[in-house]
């Protein structure tokens, strides 16, 4: 594994890290040409809803809609767009057969919400058909439907259209105060004098492990400052719903993390559970967002034993030319002899440590039954807030 400090994304002192592929993208609009009011409407589903939103406002940076069917395959088979530059997730629109004897190439299409109020242009520049098998064996490594990322493809209508896009209206944020473009974040990083910052990826509450790991990625790569960036979008089922886990970090913003030292802002996307490729994806969006740092933990972005725990490491040494420098963490323990927490690939541990590891199906259960995880486990102010939201709210877990 490449050292961290051995990569070759040293910042200027006055800057932070620039976007992947050189230049943030901007694609919103913001008012709909009057001469396009008649043009075919194509409704999005809430997951792409949120991935125009963030084609638009530069999250996916170098893309700038949705992709073309040479890039589709180039993506797949190469985890790089057409041009060269690394990009490791299909962004795709999929359309019915019907809605494609409507849509030809050139074609601009209005993209809405389910209310049927416009969200964007598409600018139709490409219309193929796709093998549903082949995206789920590339993308996942496996055809197996109990995959939710398989699932996923499966309900896929089979044609994709791809184009930019220009985004008319942004969605009805549910977390306003947190979910901040890149601009937005940047220039928050700027007013902080922060020039080198390590994002971090979650889809679940605070735990003293995550906070071990976040704490310790802080030191380890002499940053400026932590991005707590957690995923609000459709996740698995048993997986913590966004409310809770907004304030869960809310707390610890609240005199736990160090003093002017952490930002929270809020990921509006959804889990692909796509291992290795969704570490890689995870990590150019946080660049996008002003990152110069990334926390890859083990099994990152994965789930179930799809993918071997060590594939999200592993896969940032095959692109070394990306900016962003991965902070890599293996198993985290709690230690009852050090009383602290311990991370695997940075001292030995011996069966006679007495460490101790709390899996998420466990912790889910003590919950349930309306019991706090141990101290070591959770700060108690965080699983009092959990513990009271299942009392009093039904939203706690996705189900």
């Amino acid at each position: 594994m490449t050292n961290v400090l051995d990569r070759k994304n040293i910042l200027s002192e006055s800057t932070l890290i620039e976007p992947h592929g050189g230049k943030l993208v901007d694609r919103v609009l913001g008012a709909l040409p009057n001469v396009m009011n008649r043009c075919f409407r194509i409704p999005l589903s809430k997951e792409l809803q949120m991935d125009v939103e963030q084609l638009a406002i530069g999250t996916f940076s170098p893309l700038e809609g949705f992709l073309n069917e040479v890039d589709f395959h180039s993506v797949l088979d190469h985890m790089r767009l057409d041009s060269g530059i690394v990009w490791p997730l299909p962004i795709i629109l999929d359309i019915t057969e019907e809605q494609s004897s409507s849509v030809f190439k050139d074609d601009n299409i209005i993209l809405t919400n389910d209310k049927n109020e416009t969200l964007a242009i598409l600018h139709v520049e490409d219309k193929y058909r796709f093998d549903k098998t082949d995206l789920s064996k590339k993308m996942y490594g496996t055809n197996d439907s109990q995959h939710p990322g398989v699932q996923h493809i499966k309900t896929l209508h089979p044609i994709l259209l791809g184009g930019k896009i220009n985004l008319i209206k942004k969605r009805t944020p549910e977390f306003k105060d947190y979910e901040l473009s890149p601009r937005e974040v940047r220039r928050r990083f700027k007013e902080n004098n922060w020039k080198r910052v390590v994002g971090f990826h979650t889809r679940n509450v605070i735990h003293r492990g995550h906070e071990y790991i976040q704490l310790q990625a802080l030191e380890k790569s002499n940053c400026d400052g932590l991005f707590i960036h957690p995923v609000i979008g459709k996740k698995k089922s048993g997986d913590f719903e966004a409310k809770c886990i907004v304030k869960t970090y809310e707390r610890m913003m609240s005199g736990i993390y160090p003093e002017n030292r952490v930002l929270l802002g809020l990921f509006s996307t959804y889990s692909r559970y796509a291992g290795p490729r969704e570490a890689l994806f995870t990590a150019l969006c946080r660049q996008n967002y002003g990152c110069s740092h990334f926390v890859v933990g083990r099994d990152h972005t994965g789930v179930g034993d799809y993918y071997h725990p060590h594939a999200s490491h592993q896969i940032f040494d095959e692109y070394p030319e990306i900016a962003i420098t991965p902070i890599i963490f293996d198993k985290v323990f709690y230690s009852n002899k050090l009383k602290r927490y311990v991370c695997s690939n940075e001292q030995k541990i011996s069966e006679d440590s007495e460490t101790q590891v709390l899996s998420g199906t466990r912790v889910r259960k003590l919950f349930q039954s309306s019991q706090a995880p141990p101290d070591w486990f959770m700060r108690r102010e965080i699983s009092d807030i959990i513990l009271h939201m299942m009392e009093f709210e039904t939203n706690v877990f996705v189900p």
